[in-house]
Parts: C-alpha cells; sequence; structure tokens
C-alpha cells in the first residue's frame, strides 16, 4: 500500500472529519514509526484539514479529544507484526489484530474502536507498519525509515 492508496480509500470523508491517531513508544525503536508517518500525513496537502493525535501508549486518555472532532473516520496507526518485509505499511482488518498484534497499550484497540463507534458512529480503521526492532532504547531502523519513504514515494 502507499500514500495514493490511502487517499483513494479516505476520499469517501470530509478531510477535516478524519482523524489520525499515532500509538506507540518513542523510546523503543520502530514502535515510535507511528509518529513520523503522522508528521508526514500531517504535512500532506490531502490531509491538512484532517485532525492529528499522537496518543502514545494511552489512547483511552484521548477518547474524549477524538469524539469532540465528530470524525467520519478515525485511523489508528501503529507498529503491528503482520509477517511482512519490515517497513510494509498496510491497512489491517480488525479482525485480524490481536492485542499484541497491533499494540503495546494498556486497553485493547479493539475496545477503544468499540467505543468510538458507539459513540460517534464512525469507521475505523488500522494502518500496521510492520517493525523490525522494537528494544527499549533503540533508534527506528533503516528499514522501516525506507519503508516510510517509499509510503509516501509510490503514490
Amino acid at each position: 500500500m502507499n500514500f495514493s492508496d490511502l487517499k483513494k480509500t479516505l476520499a469517501v470523508y470530509h478531510s477535516d472529519r478524519i482523524i489520525f491517531v499515532g500509538l506507540g513508544n518513542r523510546d523503543c525503536g520502530d514502535d515510535g514509526a507511528s509518529q513520523i508517518l503522522l508528521n508526514k500525513l500531517k504535512h500532506s496537502e490531502e490531509f491538512k484539514k484532517a485532525g492529528f493525535i499522537f496518543a502514545g501508549t494511552n489512547p483511552e486518555n484521548y477518547l474524549q479529544k477524538i469524539t469532540d472532532k465528530n470524525p467520519q473516520a478515525v485511523v489508528f496507526i501503529d507498529a503491528a507484526h503482520f509477517q511482512d518485509q519490515p517497513g510494509t505499511v498496510k491497512f489491517l482488518e480488525a479482525k485480524q489484530l490481536k492485542p499484541s498484534d497491533f499494540s503495546t497499550h494498556a486497553f485493547s484497540i479493539s475496545l477503544i474502536a468499540d467505543y468510538l463507534t458507539y459513540e460517534k458512529s464512525c469507521a475505523i480503521y488500522y494502518l500496521g507498519i510492520q517493525p523490525e526492532n522494537s528494544g527499549v532504547g533503540q533508534s527506528l531502523s533503516e528499514s522501516v525509515q525506507s519503508g516510510l519513504t517509499h509510503f509516501f514515494s509510490e503514490s
């Protein structure tokens, strides 16, 4: 998948009613890749009116902020183990996700998604980035850096 695919998928929503939520721990290597992707999306022309939240490891602390924006779509972005090449970015289906696959967070991302859809009847998307390393104190791997660059260059 690439940036063009993301634009096509989200084109059915008003850009000011899309919320991108980055998850992860910036101090754990590739687990912080969502913040980089989030920042690049924030500076894109296509999504400049969208909402952007870096929720780190506690997305539950941002539920009110998300619902206050009255979203049509919420896109969670996180490092995810889906058995692909490190740096690969792709949409994942909720039924594919196990708590350990998508989230290193206290609350299950599916519980958070259930709450949001109950409160606002919005679409939920999961954008996963296959990590190479997520050890404490490690920096972003070259393969994930390259994957994020490739994601935007394919558009």
